[in-house]
């Protein structure tokens, strides 16, 4: 086949998976927002009975995962994760490479019960997102269309097109394309970018604050609409940043090293308590803390006053988002993690008699994601894409940083790829692969 012949199958190959990617999250999307909203309404018309029932719907999100899709488990970006460091490792000869596009983590049926699992879940009232879950979807589609187009084109690289497929998914669940990309380069494919992440931030960060101080608050082509002094936030972002940064590392934390939760070893055992757990604190909270999060952060971002804002709130979602993710059903820990990112920043704002409690909500998104995730760029990128708030960029970027400082403090890997790694050494452990080939395909996990 000639090069021509190979690029027109190769960028066909990469518009199909990228538009089936599109569908399937817009699909995923609506109905989880479907059964969410069918939730709470079940939930405002007999609150008891709902949580009653929710322990039940965790035990059988996780049966699914366990008895049907192991792989299923989680967010997914763990997963991912670990298929792209296969394809790392592979000596790239015919048949090891042609396995590779049957890798079980990136599968179509694994894709199908991470969604049947996580609509239980949501059923269940657990504390889970679906942005994981579409990361792992996606590169799951882009997959099968590669394993496709692999018997045409055997030169096609299988972690090009799992690095495509996650960050078409981090795009398409929260319609933040740049954030895909940053997501894709920041996380996914970190190796490159991870060693000059913190001095790139830290020189844009003071060369901001130095220009500002002096030029003022300005844009290159002036301000179309209105203009706001962001350094009077400053203080306020130092503060957010530290608070989201040890809330942020300890989540991971309790996340990487489940054993500090204390819960049952048994995977029925431990689904039962998470979800009466969750029920017990679904029910003293109207349900605010099932889901997602989306409602209760949209309201209160809208709100007017500080008046009905809850300082428990992110403590709470906190934990049933901890219990929804350790039970070991499908659901992930993005849009949850922004929510209490901004119950962190009302809070904050409530107790310290911040006016601006909205910006403080934005900034705790940007605090408590960056913290548990260690990603900066990619938590800035999807707050301001989100909220469409540019002009915060500088504020947003300080608690970033901060958050991922402190978080790295208390949590020094970054989580998926702790997950990731983990994950590779018990499959390894069952396998009984020698401790030399271990260690050489765990160099991206303690990198």
């Amino acid at each position: 086949m000639n090069h021509i012949t190979r690029r027109t199958w190769l960028h066909a190959s990469v518009w199909v998976a990228a538009i089936l990617v599109g569908f399937a999250a817009v699909f995923y999307a609506n109905i989880i927002s479907f059964v969410q909203h069918h939730y709470f309404i079940w939930f405002q018309a007999n609150s008891l009975l709902v949580a009653a029932l929710s322990p039940l719907a965790f035990v059988l999100a996780t049966y699914l995962v366990v008895q049907f899709a192991p792989e299923a488990k989680g967010s997914g970006i763990p997963q991912v994760l670990e298929a792209i460091e296969s394809g790392k490792a592979t000596t790239h000869r015919a048949q090891e490479d042609a396995e590779l596009w049957d890798t079980p983590s990136v599968s179509i049926k694994t894709a199908g019960i991470k969604v049947l699992s996580s609509l239980v879940g949501i059923l269940g009232g657990a504390s889970i997102g679906r942005e994981g879950p579409t990361v792992q979807i996606a590169a799951s589609a882009f997959t099968w269309v590669g394993r496709k187009l692999h018997k045409k084109v055997p030169q096609i690289n299988f972690r090009a097109f799992l690095v495509a497929g996650a960050g078409a998914g981090v795009a398409a669940a929260f319609n933040t394309p740049l954030a895909g990309i940053t997501f894709a380069i920041e996380e996914i494919a970190d190796g490159a970018f991870g060693p000059f992440r913190r001095t790139v931030m830290l020189a844009v960060i003071v060369s901001g604050i130095v220009a500002q101080a002096i030029l003022g608050d300005y844009l290159y082509f002036g301000h179309i609409a209105f203009g706001k002094n962001t350094l009077l936030v400053i203080p306020q972002a130092l503060l957010i940043g530290i608070v989201g940064g040890i809330f942020g590392g300890g989540f991971a934390k309790i996340l990487a090293y489940p054993q500090l939760a204390r819960l049952p070893q048994h995977w029925k055992a431990r689904a039962l308590v998470c979800g009466i757990l969750c029920s017990i604190i679904g029910y003293y909270t109207h349900g605010d803390t099932a889901g997602s999060g989306y409602e209760v952060t949209k309201k209160s971002l809208e709100a007017a006053t500080l008046t009905d804002a809850s300082l428990f709130f992110p403590l709470l979602k906190l934990s049933t988002t901890i219990l929804s993710y350790l039970s070991g059903m499908a659901g992930g820990i993005f849009s949850p993690s922004l929510s209490i990112g901004a119950g962190l920043g009302i809070s904050i704002a409530k107790i310290a008699h911040f006016t601006n409690f909205q910006t403080c909500a934005l900034m705790g998104m940007v605090a408590f994601f960056s913290g548990v995730v260690q990603a900066p760029l990619t938590a800035v990128i999807i707050v301001m894409e989100m909220t469409d708030e540019h002009i915060l960029i500088l504020p947003f970027m300080i608690s970033a940083f901060l958050a991922h400082g402190v978080g790295k403090g208390i949590m020094p890997t970054p989580l998926y790829s702790f997950l990731a790694g983990r994950r590779e050494d018990e499959h390894h452990d069952a396998l009984h692969i020698p401790e030399a080939e271990v260690e050489k395909k765990k160099l991206y996990a303690r990198n």
